[in-house]
């Protein structure tokens, strides 16, 4: 039940000495996320494979003999106490570290070739587990037409509890977040960037925002900036965590055009919107469309392929929690139980309810004797509950 209660509510089972290792691990030149997954694979820990000896690392499959040196170095120079006061500086500006494993790692995000090992977040971690999520992207340079268009379909998903993702930069990417703030829903930005360096310096009114009413996340150490190189990476994780990639508007040298490229080689959804023909601002998004990107000309089209436009909080997505927390929401987790056990995550997806609200719930029906929770998460009906569907 561990990964079902807020994590500012659980006691802290993820020890400093692991968040060190963690740290430690990701600071190792040219190792990057692949590499570090096979470690993980292996040894199972952070804390063993900084442990780990040299015969324990040849005996790695995949990993090279230059890599192995590296390894066995990188414990010299890359000293725990540095770690540690970037552990107290995350604490001071109130964002936490979230590690491959962790309660709170986005499931979507963590099925790709090449998860961020650590996520350094700034706001609600619970939103990174929506059972709902969609990226809108597009150019930095985008028309006003675009732009409002970004806006107006961002405000709609939220009001069919979709969480909007876009990477926070000028353009299609701003008008995506304060769409979705304005329609009183929630936002993930994702930053190439430290969360103590706000890029571009002209965001950081909406930074705030989105802090309040959603979460700042990347995989960055603080102070890091924004050099180009980064910009791609960030780009995966974009995609990563939605279920699907609309770009609104796309040049034909786009970043939009990496993300939704990343999105497919990822298994997502990637819809695009029609421009018109010969106007260089949509080029890209154009070229998508060729491609076989979902045709979009506003939210309801999403929602219509996602298979998402069915539920829709009628006074708007902030009174959701309110609906679902009462009795209805009780049967129809009893409902989805009727059939046999079923995981907390798939329960999450089947009842469309947040992760708090689902915690709540949960507790409150084991409590009364009508659910029991099993291990690895399992929840099920008690033997001795008859439950009549037929009414």
């Amino acid at each position: 039940m561990i990964g079902l209660v807020p994590w500012w509510l659980r006691p802290n089972i993820v020890k400093t000495r692991n968040l060190i290792d963690w740290l430690r691990l990701v600071q190792i030149p040219g190792l990057g996320p692949v590499g570090i997954r096979k470690l993980l694979g292996h040894f199972g820990h952070p804390q063993a494979i900084v442990e780990a000896s040299e015969q324990d690392y040849r005996e790695v499959p995949g990993i090279r003999p230059r890599m192995v040196d590296q390894l066995l170095n990188f414990r010299n120079k890359i000293p725990s106490q540095p770690v540690t006061d970037q552990l107290e500086r995350l604490h001071q500006i109130g964002a936490r570290l979230i590690t491959l494993g962790d309660p709170f790692y986005p499931p979507m995000l963590a099925e790709i070739h090449d998860p961020p090992p650590v996520l350094y977040v700034q706001g609600d971690p619970n939103h990174l587990l929506a059972s709902r999520m969609l990226a809108v992207v597009g150019s930095r340079r985008a028309s006003p037409k675009a732009l409002g268009l970004a806006r107006e379909i961002s405000f709609a998903l939220v009001h069919h509890q979709v969480v909007v993702v876009s990477g926070l930069a000028l353009g299609i990417d701003s008008a995506a977040h304060r769409g979705a703030l304005d329609g009183g829903g929630f936002t993930v930005a994702v930053a190439a960037v430290g969360l103590d360096v706000c890029y571009p310096p002209g965001n950081q009114d909406l930074a705030r925002r989105i802090i309040a009413q959603g979460c700042l996340v990347t995989e960055a150490p603080l102070g890091t900036r924004p050099d180009p190189f980064r910009f791609p990476a960030r780009n995966r994780i974009i995609s990563g965590l939605a279920h699907g990639v609309v770009v609104v508007e796309a040049g034909e040298k786009s970043g939009a055009l990496i993300t939704s490229r990343m999105a497919l080689e990822q298994g997502r959804e990637v819809f695009a919107v029609p421009g018109a023909s010969g106007d260089w601002h949509c080029a890209g998004s154009n070229r998508l469309l060729k491609s076989g990107a979902g045709w979009v000309e506003g939210a309801k089209d999403i929602l219509w392929e996602m298979r998402w436009e069915t539920t829709v909080a009628p006074n708007g997505p902030l009174a959701v929690d309110a609906i679902n927390s009462g009795a209805g929401s009780r049967e129809l987790l009893i409902q989805c139980l009727a059939s046999g056990p079923i995981q907390a995550d798939e329960l999450s997806r089947k009842s469309h309810l947040t992760v708090a609200s689902l915690s709540s719930i949960l507790l409150q029906l084991e409590l009364a004797g009508v659910v029991i929770r099993q291990p690895g998460n399992w929840f099920a009906l008690q033997n001795s509950l008859t439950h009549d569907t037929r009414s």
